[in-house]
């Protein structure tokens, strides 16, 4: 072999060599470049992750906090409704009440409520009550059931009152107490 051709040996050994070197530093830089790019974009996937789930959370969160005052709002305008409607049929009530009392039927009423009062009380001393708006109605009362009657100092709208001092006993047929009973168990 002559000089040129160990100079061209030589030389295309050297290249040879070194191709294979640098493709060999290539391959690894670029599995290296991978291997970095891999991780951070798992890195930023898992960020991004947590970010959306945070920011999920916060969406809920401010979702059920508007849902919440919204919820209140309704009920306090719902109950608020309802206390106007409910005192709206209370006042119609009353009104009918007052126009009832102005009947016959409501003397009867009377009548009756004072006898059972009477047949109640089996001779123990009784004091029967009648509202003061009823006041012109005592003599006619105590004529048609024969029984004294005491005009009440406190209003309670109609019906009667009855006392038994001995045993201790209230008996109460008054329209106000009757109405303050339906009032609290009422509901729309």
């Amino acid at each position: 072999m002559t000089l040129d051709e160990k100079l061209d040996h030589f030389y295309s050994s050297v290249i040879d060599s070194a191709t294979k070197q640098n493709i060999e530093i290539v391959k690894e830089y670029k599995g290296i470049l991978q291997k970095n790019f891999d991780e951070r974009k798992e890195a930023a996937i898992h960020k991004a992750e947590t970010n959306y789930r945070m920011a999920s959370e916060n969406i809920i969160r401010e979702r059920n906090r508007k849902l919440s005052v919204e919820s209140m709002d309704i009920r306090r305008k719902v109950l608020e409704k309802t206390a106007e409607i409910s005192e709206q049929i209370f006042c119609e009530v009353r009104r009918k009440l007052y126009e009832y009392m102005k009947t016959s039927e409501y003397e009867d009423l009377l009548c009756s409520q004072i006898k059972k009062a009477s047949d109640f009380a089996k001779g123990d001393a009784i004091t029967i009550y009648i509202n003061p708006s009823d006041a012109q109605k005592i003599i006619k009362l105590e004529e048609k059931t024969g029984i004294s009657l005491t005009v009440s100092d406190r209003d309670f709208i109609g019906g009667s009152r009855a006392v038994i001092p001995s045993r201790s006993i209230l008996i109460d047929n008054s329209f106000l107490t009757k109405l303050e009973e339906e009032k609290s168990s009422f509901t729309l």
